[in-house]
């Protein structure tokens, strides 16, 4: 019997569900991945100050980051979370995946995706449903037949 997995995540939090029926009835949660950095305020990641600009006229001011650690702490975390999908998936903990993700994590996720991995996804939503609780409620979101 095929098993699939359904991941429902954001930046700051990760789920993973699974379930052995074509229509992902009774599907169990597996696994919960949270991403702690995107909870702290965005000048708590950052332990320096910006540096400072001399001017030519005599002025100064502060740079700005390059980039944005937010941004930074999300693609590290859609990183993580590919790599370990891509570990059960080679450990053939299931066959067929289904990813919901609000649609900048999504695309985050998707620019990690291995070969094999892009493979076995059988759906992509984007939606940012993370924060629903029951696995019912998720299901919800997801088309009639998952695989």
């Amino acid at each position: 019997m095929s098993k699939v997995w359904v991941v429902a995540a954001d930046a700051a939090r990760a789920r993973v569900f699974s379930s052995e029926q074509r229509s992902g009835q009774s599907m169990q949660e597996v696994e919960t991945w949270v991403n702690p950095e995107l909870r702290i305020p965005a000048h708590e990641l950052v332990t320096d100050r910006p540096g400072r600009i001399n001017e030519a006229g005599g002025g100064r001011h502060a740079m700005d980051p390059p980039t944005d650690i937010k941004e930074v702490e999300s693609d590290r975390f859609a990183r993580e979370l590919v790599r370990w999908l891509d570990q059960a998936h080679q450990q053939r903990r299931f066959e067929h995946l289904v990813v919901v993700a609000a649609p900048h994590f999504l695309g985050q996720i998707r620019h990690h995706l291995s070969a094999g991995l892009k493979a076995v996804i059988r759906h992509e939503v984007d939606k940012d449903i993370c924060h629903l609780e029951r696995p019912e409620q998720i299901r919800r979101h997801l088309p009639d037949f998952l695989f």
